[in-house]
Parts: C-alpha cells; structure tokens; sequence
C-alpha cells in the first residue's frame, strides 16, 4: 500500500472540494491512487450511464489502472423525513478493499455564486462489500469477462475526451 492512507486521501479530497466549492463548483469524481502513489481521475458529470453500468464502469477502471483506494466525491439531494424539505449536499467516500472513510456537508449557495459546506459528520467502517459507495474495490460489484471489452472501449473513449487521466 502507498504512504497515503486512505484517511489521508478523504482529507485531501475534503480540502480540494472545499476549494472547489468556494469557487461555486461541485464537482462529480473519482480519484484513484495506485501503490506507486499516482492519482488518477474519472470526471463523472461526462457519464451518460444508468447506475449499474457507472459502477462497473468506475470498478473497471479503478481495478485497470491499478488503484489501492480511491475516493469518490458527488453532491446529491436528501429530503428530509419528516419536513419533506430537499436539502443539497456533498458526499465524499474514500475506501480500500479493507476499509473506508466517508463524510457529507451541507451545502449553502451565496449570492455571488460561492458556495460553502457546513460539515455534517464522518462514519468509517471494515465493511467496503456491504456499504454503497465504498464497494469499488470489493467483490460487491462484477464486470464479467464478456463485459470487459465494452468497458474496455468506454474507457478508452472517455480517455479521448479527458474525463479520464492523470489527476492534477
């Protein structure tokens, strides 16, 4: 495994979309990090895909290049139970075969198109296979032989298109 941990990449990861976000974008990625150490990108807002094929896109990608962890980063709409109010917020989750970390911030948009996240907890886990989201690196999702040539020729197109490269 490389010196960065899987902690240590969420908290990077939570940095950079903090950045991000002052500057009013939330982004939709993945970055992978090999055992060498080098971090790779997958821009999810160019996938097309229902969420099925994403997840084996992003697992076929993840186990191609090599990664020992990754992070996925994604704003996603909550509604609350009892108000029935939809509340935006920021889900970041970094995982291993072994393990994970995740957190999510509320999201609040300023008038000038910052927006800030307002932390609203942490959880980690041993138990990537069971939990959405931290599975990537698991058996939890399969790409059969058959579908490899498919995922295959999708990364290589997404590659052509730069949503998929070494992470800057």
């Amino acid at each position: 495994m490389t010196a960065i941990t899987c902690e240590v990449l969420f908290r990077q990861q939570a940095a950079w979309y903090q950045a991000q976000a002052a500057e009013g974008r939330l982004p939709k990625r993945v970055i992978g990090l090999t055992a060498t150490g080098r971090q790779f990108e997958i821009k999810l807002e160019l996938l097309t895909l229902g969420p099925f094929q994403k997840d084996k896109l992003i697992k076929y990608i993840l186990e191609t290049e090599g990664a020992e962890c990754y992070a996925y980063a994604t704003p996603v709409r909550v509604e609350d139970q009892e108000t029935g109010k939809v509340n935006e917020q920021v889900l970041i989750v970094c995982a291993s075969a072994e393990d994970y970390i995740g957190g999510s911030w509320t999201v609040a948009h300023a008038a000038e198109g910052a927006i800030s996240l307002k932390p609203l907890g942490e959880w980690s886990g041993r138990d990537p296979g069971q939990t959405p989201g931290t599975w990537f690196l698991t058996d939890a999702i399969v790409v059969n032989e058959g579908e490899k040539a498919y995922y295959a020729a999708l990364r290589t197109e997404l590659r052509e298109k730069g949503a998929v490269g070494d992470a800057g």
